[in-house]
């Protein structure tokens, strides 16, 4: 992370400054990413990512994953069922990781990656059958605007599912959940990555995010219909789904 972030606080970031500082720190720990995702998550994230699939309607035939990062979504919708799915994100390294192991699992022909902004998608209106986004949606500057411009590509009656983690209702788990974050997760991550001060930014990413209800009223002032939320794992994550009227 650059100096000039580390004692600042995450909601004083500038757009730009967010931009590049995920850029930045997800580049950096791409070899690390998914190892540490299943040791931080107890391998949760697994069926996390397999509920997502579970939701996508039985007809949709073309997938957009945005912000796709090492492919672990793109790839488990792509061996679910016959569909071709585009994965999206604009952090290089991630993305090379997402190719290498799409080829290693023979899906080349079912997967494509491009390199592209979530808030600026090169796809025209009304491409896809649905979109996804695990766990990315709290890195973007501007939400809303995300999920807008998700349903912008996505055809009438498709669907948009956001995967991402957030703060259990219950006390005491919270309580717990706040100190894995601020202790646990910058010292494993450090430790394995090499890089700590990224494993302080996923916390503080976490705990800066929107309350389930919130990214609910996102669906809703986006303009998507019969919105719904899962919380998964006690309310460690949810999956949020809308329909594009």
């Amino acid at each position: 992370m650059e100096p000039a972030l580390e004692n600042k606080p995450l909601k004083q970031w500038t757009d730009q400054e967010r931009i590049h500082a995920v850029k930045r720190i997800f580049n950096t720990i791409s070899p690390h990413y998914d190892l540490l995702n299943r040791i931080m998550s107890a391998r949760r994230d697994v069926s996390w990512r397999r509920f997502v699939v579970k939701r996508l309607p039985e007809d949709a035939k073309t997938i957009l994953d945005v912000a796709t990062g090492t492919g672990d979504l793109a790839i488990e919708i792509a061996a679910s069922r016959d569909r071709k799915v585009f994965g999206a994100d604009f952090v290089e390294n991630m993305m090379r990781l997402a190719i290498e192991k799409t080829n290693d699992r023979n899906l080349s022909e079912k997967i494509s990656y491009t390199a592209a902004d979530a808030l600026h998608l090169p796809f025209p209106d009304n491409t896809f059958d649905a979109a996804t986004v695990a766990f990315g949606i709290r890195n973007m500057p501007d939400r809303l605007a995300a999920i807008k411009e998700m349903k912008r590509v996505v055809r009438p009656q498709g669907k948009i599912l956001v995967l991402e983690m957030t703060f259990p209702r219950n006390l005491r788990l919270r309580r717990f959940f706040t100190w894995y974050l601020n202790n646990v997760i910058p010292f494993v991550g450090g430790l394995i990555s090499g890089n700590k001060s990224a494993y302080t930014y996923l916390p503080d990413s976490i705990q800066d995010f929107l309350h389930p209800d919130d990214l609910t009223d996102l669906f809703d002032r986006a303009g998507l219909k019969s919105v719904k939320a899962f919380p998964l794992t006690f309310g460690l994550t949810y999956l949020h789904e809308g329909y594009v009227s």
